[in-house]
């Protein structure tokens, strides 16, 4: 190999081998394609640094200068995430501890058995393990195949487990909307195509942040998506941007959610009860995030992405069946009157454990056990919240039970 590519990826070797026991422990997943992560991103690194640093320096004397050097950081930047999400996003690209070590101790064994052998049939094994790994794969393959989407006999709705975010899937017999697509890292799309589903009616995002959008461009990539309805705010970061270039590449229609629109599912339907309009660049997205109103039959379920009572106080409120907390359970001074107005008999609260924001904070969790009618289910605790209605009763399951 090149010396520069020997230096690149030896370096990330070692870097990995460091690393991939803190990772382990702490998150109980490893990486595997770090080598050739690093070895796209590296030829970003030294402009980035480069071009920051020099606008650092020229930034008091030649501020345009400045300006013209910190883009040409940001498009390095914007290289090595892009790198990442690349790499990211291919198959086995972070293992289970049981999975590396099975494949560990598969290579030692392989590796151990091909020494042991002389050096013709040495050659002979290396070529017949190549030409049965095709074979082997089209038969797992065969024997497990994807699943089909069970669609319930009425309403379902799950509120996915994202981590510190926001996904919710809406199912009818007629079909599937899901509502935010977490972060990139929860993989909603690999979620979505597990339980069988390979299109959605609708992609809704409440608001840019990338807790909410930051996994609609793998979603739009991977399921067939009739239309994304989004608030379409100004001023966006990277996850909405290449969600909203990943539409229009797709040709999926972008719809702006705005207030008074409604949306059919069979018998479900869906209000948009906020925004109003798509906001300015200097305001919070949480004030003009989408709010909506779900209905099926008798039953109601509020859905309010990050948007607090600051927004919901002021909305045409009526009593319902499920409350989704709001931002993923941060303090709120005013939960206390909107759950006297909503009267909601379950709450969910969307949240990532040991997040570093204390989600749900203590004043919201009270708020919410004071209510002796109300069943408070938690993502980070319960894993996947199902519901399940016919119009009239609701049903609840979980991954893991209420404590």
């Amino acid at each position: 190999m090149p010396r520069w590519l020997v230096e690149v990826v030896g370096i990330s070797t070692a870097c990995g081998l460091v690393t991939a026991p803190i990772l382990w422990f702490q998150f109980g997943t490893i990486p595997l394609w770090t080598v050739p992560a690093n070895a796209l991103a590296e030829p970003a690194m030294p402009v980035l640094l480069g071009a920051g640093l020099a606008a650092a320096i020229v930034a008091p004397v030649v501020p345009p200068a400045a300006v013209a050097l910190s883009w040409l950081a940001g498009i390095a930047a914007a290289w090595i995430a892009f790198s990442a999400r690349l790499i990211a996003s291919l198959p086995y690209a972070q293992t289970s501890s049981r999975t590396l070590v099975l494949a560990l101790a598969g290579a030692v064994i392989a590796v151990a058995a091909l020494r042991a052998l002389p050096g013709y049939q040495r050659s002979a094994a290396v070529v017949t393990a190549a030409a049965l790994v095709p074979v082997v794969a089209v038969s797992w393959w065969a024997i497990h195949p994807l699943p089909n989407w069970s669609p319930p006999t009425g309403l379902r709705v799950t509120f996915l487990d994202v981590g510190q975010g926001d996904g919710i899937l809406l199912e009818t017999p007629q079909g599937a909307m899901l509502v935010d697509a977490g972060p990139p890292e929860a993989r909603v799309d690999r979620q979505l195509r597990r339980m069988g589903l390979r299109t959605l009616v609708a992609l809704v995002i409440t608001h840019a942040h990338r807790d909410h959008a930051g996994g609609g461009s793998a979603v739009l990539r991977r399921l067939r998506v009739g239309q994304v309805i989004d608030p379409m705010q100004p001023g966006v970061g990277f996850d909405e941007r290449e969600l909203r270039r990943t539409a229009r590449l797709r040709s999926v229609p972008l719809l702006p959610a705005r207030v008074g629109k409604v949306y059919a599912l069979g018998r479900l339907r869906i209000r948009v009860l906020w925004p109003d309009h798509a906001g300015s660049r200097d305001e919070d997205p949480h004030v003009h995030g989408t709010v909506l109103l779900a209905s099926y039959g008798s039953t109601d379920l509020l859905l309010t992405g990050d948007s607090e009572s600051t927004v919901t106080r002021s909305l045409p409120l009526r009593q319902v069946e499920v409350l989704k907390v709001a931002h993923h359970g941060s303090s709120d001074e005013g939960l206390v009157d909107l759950l006297s107005t909503l009267r909601p008999r379950i709450a969910v609260i969307s949240v990532g454990a040991h997040n570093d924001y204390d989600h749900p904070r203590p004043d919201t969790l009270a708020a919410l056990h004071d209510r002796a009618e109300l069943v408070v289910y938690r993502t980070d605790e319960n894993g996947s919240v199902v519901l399940e209605s016919d119009g009239r009763s609701l049903i609840v399951r979980t991954d893991r039970p209420v404590r």
